[in-house]
This record gives C-alpha cells, sequence and structure tokens, in this order.
C-alpha cells in the first residue's frame, strides 16, 4: 500500500524531478557545512579521520607486515622450493624441498662429472647417456603427477628417481676417480 502511493507520487511529480538540476557548489556548500576537508578519493574517512600519530603506527604496522611477508615468501621459496617445485609443493612441501635439494645435488654433480671428464668426451658422452635414461623417466612422472588420483605414491617415485640418479653420478664420479688414480700411478700418490 505504501509502494503504491510512492509510485503514484513518483509518476505524477515525474517531470519535476526530470527538469529539476542542483547548484554546481551544493556539495561543496555541504561539505563546508559538514566540517569537511577535501581530500583525494582513495583515502578512506577512516584514514583521514586519524590523527597523525596514529596515521604513524598504521604506516609502521604495514610495513612491519609487508616485510613479514615478504621474508615469509623467500623462507618457503628457499627452503621448500614453491617455484622451483609448484606441481610438487601443492600435494606435499616436505617432498618439495626434498625434490629441490636432490635437484641441485643432481646439478651440481653433473657439473662436476663434465668437468672431471673434460679431456675424455666418450666416457661423458656415455655417462650422459645413462643419466638422461633416468631424466627422462622424471619427466614422464613429472608430467603424469596432475592426472594422477595417488599424487603421493607418484611424488615418491620421482624421488626414489632422484635418489637414483644421485646414485649414478656418484658411480660416476668414482669411476673417474679410479681412473685418474690408475694413471697417476701408486707412486705418484705419495709425493
Amino acid at each position: 500500500m505504501m509502494k503504491d502511493k510512492l509510485e503514484r507520487f513518483v509518476r505524477d511529480n515525474r517531470e519535476d524531478f526530470d527538469a529539476f538540476e542542483p547548484r554546481a557548489d551544493l556539495w561543496k556548500e555541504l561539505e563546508k557545512g559538514l566540517g569537511h576537508k577535501e581530500r583525494p578519493l582513495w583515502l578512506g574517512s577512516a584514514w583521514t579521520g586519524l590523527n597523525t600519530s596514529r596515521r604513524m603506527v598504521w604506516q609502521i604496522a604495514a610495513t612491519i607486515a609487508l616485510v613479514i611477508g615478504l621474508g615469509g615468501f623467500w623462507y618457503f621459496k628457499y627452503n621448500y622450493g614453491i617455484t622451483e617445485q609448484p606441481d610438487v609443493m601443492a600435494v606435499n612441501p616436505t617432498y618439495a624441498r626434498t625434490v629441490t635439494q636432490y635437484t641441485r645435488l643432481i646439478e651440481v654433480k653433473q657439473s662436476e662429472l663434465k668437468t672431471l671428464t673434460e679431456n675424455n668426451p666418450a666416457l661423458y658422452q656415455q655417462f650422459a647417456t645413462d643419466l638422461e635414461r633416468l631424466e627422462k623417466s622424471y619427466q614422464n612422472l613429472r608430467m603424469e603427477l596432475p592426472k594422477t588420483p595417488n599424487q603421493e605414491v607418484l611424488i615418491q617415485a620421482m624421488v626414489q628417481n632422484l635418489q637414483t640418479q644421485i646414485d649414478l653420478l656418484n658411480q660416476q664420479l668414482m669411476i673417474i676417480q679410479r681412473i685418474k688414480q690408475q694413471r697417476n700411478g701408486p707412486n705418484k700418490e705419495l709425493v
């Protein structure tokens, strides 16, 4: 009933509403009357109502929160390999950390192997072929990770593959050390 009266009033006085235009300085006068100062639109009324010392406290708190947030991101990135292993991180952060550490260790051992076999490229190629097979297997497992229902088991297989790669690299490095010892002979080691 009340709604009908309002609708009838608006309909009857529609021409008056359309013809009405407020003065250009009306809003400024209203703000002056309410005691408001002009402020940028991006500042809310709560922020401008604070005195300077409270505003400073909020700025310091925001800065501390930002520093803690960035520090936390860096910590998780470094310790858990968020950006290096995001797919594993989503399933299990502990495995992501292990995978990241193993991957870094494999890279170090591969560069060491490459350095030690510079003067024997055929030997390096033979070692690299064995390692490439394991790496392809690892990449296949990694591609299957989003598709498989039992991701935890697949990640364990990925970690086991990385351990096998590390073991293979260690064996290859030991072979190279034995070859060098044989070339140098037993008497040259004593000198």
